[in-house]
């Protein structure tokens, strides 16, 4: 469901991500995420980052959901950051392709 589903509808900023980069951002955001944060406790995988700020798109298989999270590179303790927004498959290919436009 993840690089392939979103594969069709990445242009710029956004980029697909290697195995690799996608394994330390999924780290990154267990580092980053408080106990209070909606994202805590739930496996999250990286498919897509933005090339021109710290957002990326992770999935979310137990919401049956993508995250697009403004990474900090903090350790955060309030439950508003790191900023994250849910979408659904449709709702993220209008997200990203209205993100596309204005880049």
């Amino acid at each position: 469901m993840t690089r392939e589903s979103v594969n069709h509808f990445m242009n710029d900023p956004w980029w697909l991500i290697s195995k690799g980069m996608s394994e330390a951002l999924n780290e990154e955001l267990k580092k980053e995420i408080s106990q209070q944060h909606i994202l805590y406790g739930k496996e999250a995988i990286a498919v897509a980052r933005r090339e021109d700020n710290d957002d990326v798109i992770f999935w979310i298989e137990k919401m049956n959901k993508y995250a697009v999270v403004h990474l900090t590179y903090s350790i955060e303790t309030s439950r508003e950051y790191p900023i994250t927004s849910l979408y659904t498959r449709s709702e993220l290919e209008e997200y990203c392709k209205s993100v596309s436009k204005l880049y």
